[in-house]
């Protein structure tokens, strides 16, 4: 009788040890379930266009797991810049930056760069200056990026040079529009002088209506600076048709940043 009752207490033990353990088990597994849920449904959500899913797929994702939160700041990040909110998604890619494996650095400091690319952008009209600043420091992020992560010949590497050159034209496109603005303005100085002089010599000469000829109009002849000056405006203008087109991977059809993982 007491082998009986020792062994269903030992039965009873083994029992609740089991249901412990399994329960643990159940626990971990549907919490590592639920994550790489909410890190897939990001990217899934983002390649259909749902952008504002994507980022709330990407914002339960960076609640629930505590490993590999910088997938869950570029998602939510690029999801934000596909949708036009370059503040909070220079928030995020930074700090996705910041925690990033090197592997995986390139394909954050791509899409950062495409957000300052785009704040740039915004402003270029009202502060040419902060423009310049902003474009720069877009070429500074993709310059930055180490060999590991874009070897020779890659996607990487190729989306990279992409970013850099268009970034390189629309910044001297702005630099040449800004010193086309100075020019002309000391040339509107330069032209209302000359039409003040030519006013006062016109009223002491007289014309004979018979002898008027119609004179070359010169004013087609541009400087080497002018034609240079339009010269990168095309080129920057161009440059932007092509981004709209293709996107800034070269490989969509919308202006949006590289898709999440």
């Amino acid at each position: 009788m007491n082998r009986l009752q020792n062994l269903w207490s030992r039965l009873r033990r083994i029992t609740k040890i089991n249901l412990i353990l399994g329960t643990i088990f159940a626990l971990v597994f549907g919490y590592i379930a639920m994550a790489t849920y909410f890190g897939t449904a990001s990217q899934v959500r983002y390649t259909s266009n749902d952008f504002p899913g994507a980022k709330k797929a990407a914002t339960a994702f960076l609640r629930i797991s505590p490993f590999q939160r910088h997938i869950g700041y570029f998602n939510r990040g690029t999801a934000e810049a596909a949708v036009g909110d370059y503040d909070a998604a220079q928030t995020d890619l930074e700090a996705a930056l910041e925690i990033a494996p090197t592997s995986a650095e390139c394909a954050v400091r791509i899409n950062l760069s495409f957000v300052y690319e785009k704040q740039a952008d915004q402003i270029a009209s009202q502060d040419p200056d902060q423009s310049q600043e902003l474009y720069d420091r877009s070429l500074k992020t993709l310059e930055d990026a180490p060999e590991e992560c874009q070897p020779k010949k890659s996607e990487e590497k190729q989306k990279s040079s992409q970013a850099k050159e268009r970034v390189e034209d629309k910044k001297q496109g702005g630099q040449a529009k800004e010193e086309g603005t100075d020019d002309s303005e000391s040339e509107d100085e330069d032209s209302q002088e000359k039409d003040s002089g030519d006013e006062k010599s016109s009223g002491d000469e007289s014309q004979d209506p018979g002898e008027d000829e119609e004179k070359p109009d010169d004013s087609s002849g541009k400087s080497e600076r002018e034609k240079k000056r339009d010269e990168l405006e095309k080129r920057r203008e161009d440059s932007e048709r092509q981004q709209q087109q293709q996107g800034p991977g070269g490989g969509g059809g919308r202006s949006t940043p590289e898709k999440p993982w």
